[in-house]
């Protein structure tokens, strides 16, 4: 299947169109809403200053996703370790309600942040293999290959929640 890159539109209607999807996406891989938000802001900040680049892009909003991802790495290697470091539940993170079951969101909190990472983009934003490899930066193989860790790894716990 051939991508269809997103057609060239301002920043403002970008920001307009995708930033709570982004922000969803990153709270659901960092399992913190108020880190998602700040790291999507400072992510939209370097779109809106680099925009002529970043709208030429096959997929602006990967890019974005991309950088508010590495933004939250950065912050919680700077972190305390001990409590502070620990993720919080799915269900714990404002806006990220769209998990129905706390069980999945549980086993999703879990998972490894670069399995968690191509979960939610290919699952929940429905992004192609492609897309979601042009937005981590790593090739279309190794997607399939994370997405198919943490599929198993997701059945694993939840049959052991479940037992």
């Amino acid at each position: 299947m051939k991508r269809t890159a997103e057609p060239v539109r301002s920043f403002e209607d970008f920001y307009r169109a995708e930033w709570a999807r982004i922000r969803r996406a990153v709270g659901f891989v960092v399992s913190e809403g108020e880190l998602a938000r700040e790291c999507v802001d400072q992510a939209m900040n370097q779109a809106y200053r680099r925009w002529s680049q970043v709208s030429a892009m096959g997929r602006p909003a990967g890019w974005v996703y991309r950088v508010a991802i590495d933004e939250a790495r950065t912050r919680g290697r700077r972190r305390p370790t001990g409590r502070d470091r620990q993720p919080r539940p799915l269900a714990a993170v404002p806006g990220v309600d769209d998990v129905a079951d706390p069980a999945i969101a549980a086993a999703i909190a879990r998972l490894p942040l670069d399995q968690r990472s191509v979960l939610v983009l290919r699952f929940y934003l429905d992004w192609s293999t492609e897309d979601v490899a042009e937005a981590i930066g790593v090739a279309v193989g190794k997607v399939g290959s994370r997405l198919h860790q943490a599929l198993r790894r997701l059945e694993r716990s939840l049959q052991e929640a479940a037992a």
